[in-house]
């Protein structure tokens, strides 16, 4: 049961961001579905570290190639992507408090937070 899915509106044009994306959105409906469905608390902290590690390389990955392109609002960007890392922490401890519904909820703020900042700050970064 996906919480996010990849729609085409959400394409970057760059194909590397656009797949490291796709990846993005699908490791956050694998968290989900452990957290929701799989009682082993393995599984879970596995979905959460492969997120954690994917997210870490990705932002790298984003803000060097807008480094490259000497972009305006990269120190902007580098504020967004360390919210988000924030976010990410608070549920990797909200896991250990095994808080199912304060997780499930801050899951959704990370789904929100994901696909906004593709849609509007990815966005607004690669068309400058």
């Amino acid at each position: 049961m996906p919480i996010a899915m990849w729609t085409p509106e959400l394409s970057l044009g760059v194909e590397s961001l656009d797949a490291d994306h796709r990846q993005l959105i699908d490791t956050l409906n694998q968290v989900f579905d452990a957290l929701l469905f799989d009682r082993s608390s393995s599984a879970l902290h596995g979905a959460l570290a492969t997120l954690n590690d994917y997210v870490t390389g990705h932002f790298a990955r984003e803000e060097a190639w807008m480094q490259a392109r000497n972009h305006p609002d990269l120190v902007r960007h580098r504020q967004e992507h360390e919210a988000l890392r924030d976010q990410l922490a608070l549920l990797c401890a909200m896991r250990e408090l095994s808080d199912q519904e304060r997780s499930v909820e801050l899951l959704m703020v990370l789904r929100d937070w994901l696909l906004g900042h593709i849609a509007h700050s990815d966005r607004d970064a690669s068309a400058a």
